[in-house]
């Protein structure tokens, strides 16, 4: 096994410098870059990465932004994604996107190790517990809705999710009573729920609020 250059995308220092550390002791690892921010991910990519070991959650973005900012550079490197949400909603819009392997943080080193070794080994690797929501959600490939929402409609469901009422919704947003509630019935169709709680527990569980 040859040495690979990695590209750890992480923007809480101790979680990145902890990773670091663990890598820097595996025998095929070469050089680690980092970025903590989409400014710092647009300028690191463009060394000479082979693997891109990415959270989902960053201050400023998220993973599938800067998945859909990477299939536009001329190499691609190999990407896992690590993340603390576990909706079924977030995995299949990676899978999508085109990530490598996916692993939940909880789920320690030891699991982020055998990832990168699976997809070093097979081109891509996805744990059981990942395979499962997989095989569970796999009827709703085509049906799947997005987890990314417009800066809109972002402010719609925090607004919404704060308990405001439409008629406060509309005077924050600048917007018509009747448009407020249109916006609203909009954004649940999109996220393919059925109520406003649906919505909020669909915007949590995928890392979106």
């Amino acid at each position: 096994m040859g040495k690979i250059n990695f590209l750890l995308v992480e923007d809480e220092t101790l979680l990145r410098d902890g990773l670091r550390s663990l890598l820097e002791k595996e025998s095929f690892v070469g050089t680690i870059y980092e970025a903590s921010n989409a400014v710092e991910f647009k300028s690191q990519i463009r060394n000479s990465i082979n693997f891109v070991l990415m959270d989902f959650r960053l201050v400023d973005t998220n993973g599938l932004d800067l998945l859909a900012h990477l299939k536009k550079e001329a190499v691609q490197p190999k990407v896992i994604m690590l993340t603390g949400l576990e909706g079924p909603e977030l995995l299949m819009n990676l899978l999508k996107a085109g990530v490598d392997g996916i692993v939940y943080k909880l789920d320690g080193y030891g699991e982020i190790l055998t990832t990168i070794k699976g997809v070093i080994e097979k081109g891509s690797y996805f744990s059981p517990k990942i395979l499962r929501i997989i095989q569970l959600n796999a009827h709703r490939w085509d049906h799947m809705p997005p987890v990314i929402l417009t800066a809109s409609e972002r402010e719609m469901l925090k607004a919404i999710a704060s308990g405001l009422t439409t008629k406060e919704i509309a005077s924050l947003l600048k917007l018509s009573d009747s448009t407020a509630e249109t916006y609203r019935i909009r954004l649940i169709k999109k996220v393919g729920t059925f109520n406003t709680a649906g919505m909020i527990a669909y915007a949590y569980r995928n890392g979106i609020l």
